[in-house]
């Protein structure tokens, strides 16, 4: 499932509307999905400086995702409305642009699976009341592993952090294959990827685009607009400053 997460500028409250081209299905994992490209509309509401949690939506993981985020009834005289777009592979974990703009200042997106599902693509089964009940948990590979920090048929014993190298704080799980053979992995966090998660996830880039008042526009507009592109409240991992990236900024004539 996905769910998406924003925090929007010190604004009065506007309507929205977030238009995604998805399938509508009760979740995806490990089950075929008919494709159905009728966009999703969903609308919500915005208050400043409050964080809005929108409803989990089903995708697809074999084709690309759209999102359009539309947002109407600005409190600004010279911008009628602002649209801002996406598009990008789904992958498990969180996807967050660098950089937001107007009327946002935090965006993240979280790609993740219906329960019970694991895995890259969520195709991997397993039941965390079956595990239990053999002394085992499912880790985040949907395989029997036991408790953080734990290996061994029993869980009985500690796990050393050496055998699995792991970067940026993944954490070293033990698994359990055919024939309960146990090895270890490492187990990333958000935001990283890789055997020893020494992968960043890639950024998403989103666009905005402005539809203004000609006679309206003037220097004021112009600076409100760049000094609202800012670095994402919201990013997972800590890059180099973004500085303004002008150019995912578009100003349409009304």
């Amino acid at each position: 499932m996905q769910s998406i997460r924003m925090i929007p500028q010190n604004s009065k409250k506007n309507f929205n509307e977030l238009l995604m081209p998805i399938d509508i299905a009760n979740g995806f994992g490990g089950r075929e999905v008919p494709k159905d490209t009728t966009p999703l509309l969903i609308p919500f509401f915005i208050s400043p400086n409050k964080t809005e949690w929108l409803p989990k939506i089903p995708i697809r993981f074999d084709e690309k995702v759209s999102l359009t985020i539309l947002v109407i009834n600005h409190d600004r005289p010279d911008i009628d409305n602002s649209t801002l777009t996406t598009s990008f592979d789904p992958k498990q974990g969180i996807l967050s642009p660098l950089t937001v703009m107007f009327p946002f200042s935090g965006i993240k997106i979280n790609v993740g699976c219906d329960d019970k599902w694991y895995g890259e693509k969520c195709d991997v089964f397993c039941c965390s009341e079956t595990a239990s009940r053999v002394g085992k948990v499912c880790n985040s590979f949907g395989q029997l592993g036991c408790p953080n920090g734990k290996r061994g048929l029993d869980c009985g014993q500690e796990i050393s952090k050496k055998w699995c190298k792991c970067k940026n704080n993944g954490a070293c799980v033990s698994s359990f294959g055919k024939n309960l053979r146990e090895k270890m992995q490492c187990s990333c966090k958000i935001g990283f990827t890789g055997v020893h998660c020494e992968k960043e996830m890639e950024s998403i880039e989103m666009m905005s685009t402005y539809g203004v008042d000609p006679k309206k526009f003037d220097i004021g507009t112009a600076k409100m607009l760049y000094d609202s592109v800012m670095d994402n409240e919201f990013s997972e991992v800590s890059r180099p400053h973004s500085s303004h990236l002008l150019h995912n900024l578009r100003i349409n004539d009304a």
